[in-house]
């Protein structure tokens, strides 16, 4: 194409356009209508697998006046192993509690209460979620018959803000014996999981004390406090070697702790139906090393199992032995 073609056809295109109606000058270019964006389908990642959601010193408490636990990640990550090894569950990580609701979450593969088998948690209070949050987490276990295991603190902080959580977990936390090596009993040595614990032990961690709101006719204890071999437990404790108190003073502080008990009951591991679902709560976990005891593993096991109802269990309650 020569020069003056070329500028004819420019002039054509030109004489072409202004024929077209206002508004259509860039007809022939404009963009396809917008589609409507895709729905995003959640894979079955982990097909024939129950899986929990697990959360551990949550921002939401955290962020209040609390402790942070050391031992926090490392039971987070045992948890999720032991799943992986038994080849039993898939564990979902998170220390908030934004899938603690059963309303849909916008993205991409988000999973709510709604996808889950149970929730294990380890925290405190005050359970800084919504009222719709908290609804929807007490219908996950009481209606819908889902697993709720608690570890160590899982009881404890300002539960008594939320008595229907109080209820559900079966003994609120209000007080905690420093750590130490305390007298343990088991009470029914066939339960899931703690099969590999003598009938009485001593174990150092720290122990939580719970409230009123226990109860056995409600809770099936499996472990407890001897306190018969308090005595001799207090009097042989020392202090730290950071610390400025007598030995006196530390036996004063745990004689102290044991008087919130007056009926000399000290529950620390237990399990209870809360509606169709199934609540287990042990006090262990405070020390990270408690996690790799191999006895503790193995009662975590039995107690997850439990939970998701991979095994049954005789929870008769009964009353306190002497």
């Amino acid at each position: 194409m020569d020069r003056r073609q070329l500028i004819k056809g420019i002039a054509a295109g030109a004489l072409s356009a202004e024929a077209l109606p206002a508004g259509k000058l860039f007809a022939q270019s404009t963009a396809p209508a917008p589609q409507t964006p895709p729905t995003y389908r959640r894979e079955d990642t982990w097909p024939g697998k129950k899986i929990i959601l697990a959360i551990a010193d949550p921002q939401e408490w955290y962020s209040s006046a609390g402790y942070h636990h050391d031992s926090a990640s490392h039971t987070l990550a045992t948890v999720e192993r032991l799943g992986r090894e038994s080849g039993l569950w898939t564990t979902i990580i998170r220390t908030d509690m934004h899938l603690l609701t059963k309303e849909e979450i916008p993205g991409a593969n988000v999973r709510t209460l709604n996808h889950f088998d149970a929730v294990f948690y380890m925290g405190e209070g005050p359970w800084n979620i919504t009222d719709r949050q908290k609804a929807d987490l007490l219908s996950f276990v009481h209606d819908d018959g889902k697993g709720f295991i608690a570890g160590h603190a899982g009881n404890g902080g300002h539960l008594l803000l939320w008595p229907e959580y109080a209820a559900m977990i079966g003994g609120n936390l209000i007080g905690e014996f420093p750590t130490a090596d305390m007298p343990i009993i088991v009470e029914d040595p066939h339960f899931p999981g703690v099969q590999g614990f003598p009938k009485e032990f001593k174990f150092k961690d720290q122990y939580t004390i719970v409230g009123p709101n226990f109860s056995r006719d409600v809770d099936h204890v499996i472990m407890r406090m001897d306190p018969s071999k308090f005595k001799e437990t207090f009097d042989a404790i020392r202090p730290d070697s950071n610390s400025r108190a007598t030995p006196e003073q530390v036996r004063q502080r745990f004689e102290k702790l044991a008087a919130l008990r007056s009926d000399g009951d000290y529950p620390i591991v237990w399990a209870k139906k809360y509606g169709k679902g199934r609540v287990w709560y042990s006090t262990f976990g405070h020390l990270e090393q408690t996690m790799d005891d191999a006895r503790v593993q193995q009662m975590y096991v039995g107690a997850i199992k439990w939970a998701l109802g991979l095994v049954d269990a005789d929870l008769t309650p009964h009353p306190l032995s002497s």
